[in-house]
């Protein structure tokens, strides 16, 4: 049955954001550009409403033909890159010209094209240092200092953002986020929209939206995998009846690394000296988390491309000698133990590179969180639908008019 509320996913990826909406909202388009990565999408939410396609390329006339909506859009989901914006970018300027750091600005475009009555946005928590994000918020809010339309041809927006961590929404991994909601100005002036941007400080809304959800903590590591009877693996293994649960295999120097690894929560500080390398034996080394453990009794670390490899991080597994499993990373960005996955582009399941599998996995927004953002949303618009629809009476008794 169709859902009475629509939504578009922009930047899909491997369609963790979509994952939350489908008990919602109908999905009239999603967007994604890496042809391998769509097939995953497809795999799991199917190709009627999906474009493959580079999103600078799509015009507003095209989009509007394709999503044709026969009333207001409910949803905008925008999701863009967030590499250009990572602390660990190279370029480290907040004006630095990372190409894909413009497309953040493809989810202004389509929403002043859409006119959406909701955005969920997300990225980086390091996004706010960002000039052009600064330059995001102003355009989305389309205000002057009294709370009037700068462009009477573009909608405007009251928004509300913060740093989130994941653990905080049920997803059990240590992840920080900035997510951003905005709603639709319907009347005007509106000051409390108004954006400010004081020199030298962060820009801030002068009375945010009051619209977040209630904070869910998650479970940790163990209690969450436990519900999944997982199969015991060594380093290497594929388990014959999963195949999402294959892990790395080790060479035998970093296999003494992880045996010489304290359970739950080692790091390499343990290791004997011939076993640590040169650059590690130096003092006040950073990236201390780089060849740890993963403790059960707690949340993970976040969730990267580099998840499945031992030497990129905190993901050796907590008991067992090697790294995690593709299955374990994608149920700590609490993925359905169903969801589907592909490395190849003709989309065989569980085929293909099992780095382009982690991958998308790594980069996906947590289906948790998403969904808990989504939500609200949905009861927001549920509520409005409810009293738009009373009769002139019950309003009258519901805010005790005379």
């Amino acid at each position: 049955m169709e859902k009475e509320f629509s939504a578009i996913d922009l930047f899909s990826g491997a369609g963790g954001v979509s994952e939350a909406l489908k008990d919602f909202f109908q999905i009239k388009c999603a967007i994604e550009y890496d042809p391998v990565i769509a097939k995953t999408y497809e795999l799991n939410h199917g190709k009627d409403h999906l474009l493959v396609e580079d999103i600078t390329l799509i015009t507003n006339e095209r989009l509007l033909n394709l999503v044709k909506l026969d009333k207001s859009l409910d949803l905008l989901v925008g999701t863009p890159p967030c590499q250009g914006f990572s602390k660990h970018s190279r370029k480290s300027s907040n004006n630095n010209f990372d190409d894909r750091n413009k497309l953040i600005l493809e989810v202004i475009r389509v929403a002043e094209a859409v006119s959406p009555k909701f955005i969920f946005f997300e990225n980086v928590e390091n996004i706010l240092k960002y000039s052009i994000f600064h330059l995001f918020l102003k355009r989305l809010a389309n205000l002057d200092r009294y709370g009037y339309k700068k462009n009477q041809n573009k909608p405007s927006y009251h928004i509300c953002f913060n740093v989130v961590n994941a653990s905080d929404y049920g997803v059990p991994q240590k992840r920080k986020r900035l997510v951003l909601l905005a709603k639709k100005i319907e009347n005007f002036p509106n000051i409390n929209a108004v954006i400010k941007h004081p020199r030298g400080s962060l820009p801030f809304v002068t009375s945010p939206l009051e619209l977040w959800p209630d904070k869910q903590p998650a479970l940790s590591i163990g209690e969450y995998w436990d519900q999944f009877s997982l199969a015991h693996l060594n380093a290497g293994e594929t388990d014959p009846n999963d195949p999402l649960h294959k892990c790395r295999s080790l060479s035998p120097l970093n296999l003494r690394r992880i045996e010489s690894t304290k359970k739950n929560g080692g790091s390499r500080s343990e290791w004997p000296q011939d076993l640590k390398l040169d650059c590690h034996k130096k003092e006040n080394i950073s990236f201390g988390d780089v060849y740890g453990r993963m403790n059960r009794n707690e949340y993970a670390p976040t969730i990267t491309c580099g998840c499945i490899t031992y030497s990129k991080g905190r993901f050796g597994h907590p008991t067992e000698n090697r790294a995690i499993s593709l299955r374990e990373a994608a149920l700590l960005q609490t993925f359905p133990y169903n969801y589907k996955f592909t490395g190849q582009i003709d989309g065989s399941e569980y085929k293909g590179s099992i780095d382009q599998i982690a991958k998308q996995i790594g980069n996906a927004v947590p289906v948790n969180l998403a969904k808990a953002f989504v939500k609200i949303i949905y009861n927001e618009l549920t509520q409005e639908k409810i009293i738009c629809s009373e009769k002139p009476d019950n309003i009258i008794k519901m805010y005790n008019l005379p």
